[in-house]
């Protein structure tokens, strides 16, 4: 019920990135309704506590789920903590952080459902699903007000734990910034990105797996004595056999 005219899992092979632009994407009209509801919980995301930064500009809710490679089931994991190395985040890791949780509404919504395993279908190239994975979804809002700018990634420049993530792009409202840069998947980051892009419009999305240096400029409310905000979905991919069972 989601098609998309990329390939991109070959370039994941490739580059261990994908840029793909919203008009690339096709959605069944029955995904209409439930694609909706999904995008107002962006108005209700709660305060990420956990900012090492002292910065109140991060809201978030958080959901984890279990995929069957038996069965192709999709299951939610209650209670669930999100993990990430002092080492991958040297602002905020190294510590279990408990997120508010999704929604009741959302754990079983259509679309997100219907993402998760689109999203993985391109990250692996493999329409059916062969092994047991760990999903966690990422509702984020990224505020900036006049004089405050919010930062998408304040640990700077990194690479993430898991095996796959994909980025959506839910809104931009009244900002400047928020420029993504893409640095390779050496060693070490580049010292220059190789790759520059600004998501604009609604699911501008990129695709990328754990090798690949990333980071995003700040953002800056647009106008004078106001306020605007970032919003991002991340859903992030790891195989089950390689997750460190206190991690969850």
């Amino acid at each position: 019920m989601i098609t998309v005219d990329s390939d991109i899992g070959s370039s994941i092979e490739q580059a261990h990135y994908a840029l793909v632009p919203s008009h690339e994407f096709s959605f069944a009209p029955e995904l209409r309704k439930s694609a909706e509801l999904f995008r107002d919980d962006w108005e209700q995301l709660e305060t990420d506590p956990y900012m090492a930064d002292g910065g109140s500009y991060r809201l978030r809710r958080y959901g984890l789920y279990d995929l069957s490679g038996a069965t192709g089931q999709l299951t939610h994991i209650s209670d669930a903590s999100f993990y990430q190395s002092s080492s991958t985040n040297p602002l905020n890791g190294g510590t279990h952080r408990r997120f508010a949780a999704m929604a009741a509404k959302t754990i079983d919504n259509t679309f997100l459902h219907e993402l998760i395993l689109f999203d993985l279908e391109q990250l692996t190239s493999n329409k059916f699903v062969t092994d047991d994975w760990l999903i966690g979804v990422h509702q984020i809002r990224i505020l900036a007000t006049t004089g405050v700018p919010g930062s998408p990634t304040p640990e700077g420049i990194h690479r993430d734990d898991e095996t796959y993530t994909s980025q959506h792009l839910i809104t931009r409202h009244n900002i400047a910034g928020g420029i993504n840069y893409f640095y390779g998947h050496g060693p070490e980051p580049t010292g220059h990105p190789k790759t520059v892009w600004k998501q604009q419009s609604y699911f501008d999305s990129y695709y990328f797996d754990r090798s690949l240096w990333h980071s995003v400029s700040p953002i800056l409310a647009d106008k004078c004595d106001s306020r605007g905000h970032r919003d991002v979905l991340l859903i992030d991919f790891v195989k089950s056999d390689m997750v460190v069972s206190d991690h969850i």
